[in-house]
């Protein structure tokens, strides 16, 4: 509920500041579970895709955002984030990926792991792949385009849904999660050199 009142009284607020575009925005309405896979250029990014989106994203974050105990009641209490440790298999980020998309969620990451402020893609962890086909979720991909400048436009190109078992089959094993996230890495350089 909090979620919800804070994003309706953000959205003016950001709408006034960063004049977004949104491209694909009909992509914004899949129901049932789904992963959203965006680039991560700035910390604005999880606020631009909450204000887009009407229903809530649960983010997977890195450890160290978690830390400090007013961010962390601020990501865990209201925005329903949690905490992985990078490079680790983090088994109990993963678990609760996974009950996420059980109980029909809409589940955030950014498959590169870190910021890459250029808007160029870095290469992806496997874990997004993995974590999309063990759970059969379709995978909503997401652009950010432009850099967040006070009165400056940003875009938000939304992709359409993406089976993985469509692309690579529905095998979970090493080599298949590797070819989806090869090709989840290439769709987002298409996106990324889209022109709108």
């Amino acid at each position: 509920m909090l979620y919800h009142l804070l994003r309706l009284i953000g959205k003016p607020f950001f709408y006034l500041l960063f004049w977004p575009k949104i491209i694909g925005k009909k992509n914004v309405r899949i129901k049932g579970k789904a992963v959203i896979v965006s680039n991560h250029i700035s910390n604005w990014d999880p606020l631009f895709i909450a204000v887009v989106f009407r229903r809530q994203i649960f983010w997977m974050g890195k450890v160290e955002l978690f830390k400090n105990a007013v961010s962390r009641f601020f990501l865990q209490v209201i925005a329903k984030a949690f905490p992985v440790r990078r490079g680790e298999g983090d088994l109990a980020a993963i678990r609760h990926a996974f009950r996420v998309l059980r109980e029909g969620k809409l589940l955030g990451i950014f498959p590169e792991g870190k910021r890459n402020k250029t808007g160029e893609i870095g290469r992806f962890e496997p874990g997004t792949s993995m974590i999309a086909l063990k759970n059969d979720a379709p995978v909503l991909p997401l652009y950010i385009k432009g850099q967040y400048k006070f009165f400056r436009r940003m875009k938000l190109i939304i992709g359409e849904p993406l089976h993985m078992a469509d692309y690579v089959g529905s095998k979970t094993d090493t080599a298949s999660v590797e070819a989806a996230t090869r090709f989840l890495e290439s769709k987002l350089k298409d996106m990324r050199n889209t022109t709108f």
